[in-house]
């Protein structure tokens, strides 16, 4: 009778087993890191698309819109993905909130006339424009037009 020689299975030592556990582990944490300090922007919050172009108008009566009344207020048009502000002169900005760094909602600043994004620091200027990153694309900026006679105010590409 021939003899038939069985193979045991390989074993490992629970340290060496750790250690390749948290070696793949240090890969993927690598690898996330890496993507997440990307130059590249977060695309345009509001594209258009089939040549549709934004153009809306809001009621400065709606509570929802009641702190755009006062110099210095702003609010958020979440569906649009905007931020409107009057400012301190009257006149009214209209930008895109998400912030091209990281996409945070930013906040207008009356007093320095700029929108701020508390997330990570960024400012941009009135029209947009970046003024201190991490971000380095600006906000897009819209259009708008006010009829005090009929507290409504457009915004628009």
């Amino acid at each position: 009778m021939e003899k038939v020689s069985i193979k045991q299975p390989e074993t490992i030592e629970r340290s060496e087993f750790l250690k390749q556990v948290g070696i793949g582990f240090g890969a993927i944490m690598l690898m996330q890191c890496i993507q997440g300090c990307a130059e590249s922007e977060i695309p345009d919050p509001n594209p258009t698309t089939g040549g549709t172009k934004l153009d809306i108008t809001i009621d400065l009566n709606s509570s929802t819109y009641a702190t755009l009344k006062n110099k210095g207020g702003f609010a958020v048009i979440s569906a649009n993905r905007i931020i409107v502000a009057q400012t301190q002169s009257g006149t009214f900005l209209a930008v895109s909130s998400a912030c091209t760094h990281a996409g945070t909602t930013v906040t207008y600043r009356a007093n320095s006339n700029d929108f701020f994004c508390p997330n990570h620091g960024s400012v941009f200027r009135s029209d947009g424009s970046v003024q201190n990153g991490p971000a380095t694309a600006a906000l897009k900026r819209y259009n708008t037009s006010v009829d005090l006679s009929n507290n409504k105010l457009r915004i628009f590409e």
